[in-house]
This record gives structure tokens, C-alpha cells and sequence, in this order.
């Protein structure tokens, strides 16, 4: 009969943090899962709940490169953009989900809003 195996609780070293960027009207919904080494960013225009959530356009930013993965149409890079700006700034690896449709008006608006929230709660990210 094998030994009883021992389970200890110790706090997760996970941190998710959740918020709107609006102007007017929301721009999109972010979310951020801030894990040991790195960080996974989304993006999106899901409706309440969760509704409508997609991955989109997908990217990796690490060591000041950045390597993409379009899925679903026909992406425009900024998930990559993003992705190498964002790991450069933070000097970790970041991966970056982009679903929200935005265009050269909302990704300013979004990027100061990312930089005003990272600055503001920098141990969410």
C-alpha cells in the first residue's frame, strides 16, 4: 500500500487583474494574469460575462523581439507591436491577445491607458 501523500496549501504566485478602457464608450476590456516570469495580456470586446470573448491576434514579446501568431482574419500587427514594447518596459516576457478591433484612433487611447494602469498598480503587472 503506497505512503499517504501530504498536501500543503501555499498562495498562489498567480495575480489577475481586471479593467475597462473607455472614451466615451468602451474601447475594450483588459484583462491581465501576472504569473512569476511573465505576463499574458487580453485584450478584447467581449460583452459582460464574457460573451463573445476571442483570442484573435496573438503574440509573444521577449528579450526586445517579438514573434506572432494570427489567429482568426487578417491581424495588423499591433498585437506584436505591443507585445515587444510591453516586455521591453517591464523586462519580462509578455504575451499579448488581442481581440479588440482597434484602429489608429482607439490603440493610442488603449497603450496610454495600459502605461496610466501599469503605473498605477505596477504589482499587477
Amino acid at each position: 500500500m503506497p505512503a499517504a501523500a501530504s498536501v500543503t496549501m501555499c498562495p498562489s504566485l498567480w495575480r489577475v487583474h481586471r479593467f475597462e478602457v473607455w472614451s466615451g464608450e468602451r474601447v475594450c476590456a483588459v484583462e491581465a494574469l501576472r504569473m512569476q516570469d511573465s505576463l499574458l495580456l487580453w485584450l478584447g470586446a467581449a460583452g459582460a460575462g464574457g460573451a463573445g470573448a476571442a483570442l484573435g491576434e496573438v503574440a509573444l514579446g521577449a528579450g526586445g523581439a517579438a514573434t506572432a501568431l494570427r489567429a482568426g482574419g487578417a491581424g495588423e500587427g499591433r498585437a506584436e507591436g505591443l507585445a515587444r514594447r510591453l516586455s521591453a518596459a517591464l523586462a519580462r516576457p509578455v504575451h499579448v491577445c488581442l481581440s479588440a478591433p482597434l484602429d489608429r484612433f482607439t490603440a493610442p487611447l488603449l497603450e496610454r491607458a495600459l502605461v496610466a494602469e501599469i503605473k498605477s498598480r505596477p504589482e499587477c503587472f
